[in-house]
């Protein structure tokens, strides 16, 4: 009888995990499927010129990469950038005071888009407010993944990385 009970709870418990491990994976064709949503999701956002990059680490020229905390954003809307974007490097000729850094919203004055591989698009930004020229070069890949590449006249060039948002 022990040794019934003990096979039936060996069997049920196999069963249980391995219906847990093929519920759990994803076919080929359903990742497949994913991966192109995705795909689709970033060429809508980039052809709409309105997307938003959240950024999750720094990467400054001299120094080590550091991650950094929810809310650091570069969003394009139509023809203006908003840079919400921690800055830590050399500054040549800024404001007293340090100025406004990488956290402003400017017109684009000019955007120029590139089909690098056939998964990945380069985006360059040009633009000027009042106390600098910048050039944002934006790297987005089909996954949604993106770094960015800040450079300024009156700053070291940054560089970080993060994931492009889509709306619910």
């Amino acid at each position: 009888m022990v040794m019934i009970m003990r096979h039936w709870i060996i069997s049920t418990v196999m069963a249980v995990l391995a219906l847990g491990v093929l519920t759990s994976c994803a076919t080929a064709e359903e990742r497949a499927a994913r991966a192109a949503e995705q795909a689709k999701k970033v060429t809508a956002a980039l052809n709409d010129r309105h997307y938003v990059i959240a950024i999750d680490r720094m990467i400054p020229m001299r120094g080590s990469s550091k991650s950094v905390s929810y809310g650091y954003s570069v969003e394009v809307r139509n023809d203006s950038l908003i840079s919400y974007l921690p800055y830590f490097g050399q500054a040549y000729n800024v404001p007293y005071g340090g100025g406004k850094g990488l956290n402003f919203s400017a017109p684009i004055s000019s955007y120029q888009e590139f089909q690098k591989k056939s998964d990945r698009r380069s985006i360059e930004i040009g633009l000027t407010n009042e106390e600098d020229t910048y050039v944002y070069m934006i790297d987005v890949f089909d996954n949604g993944s993106a770094s960015v590449h800040v450079t300024a006249r009156q700053r070291e060039s940054i560089s970080y990385s993060g994931n492009m948002e889509f709306k619910k």
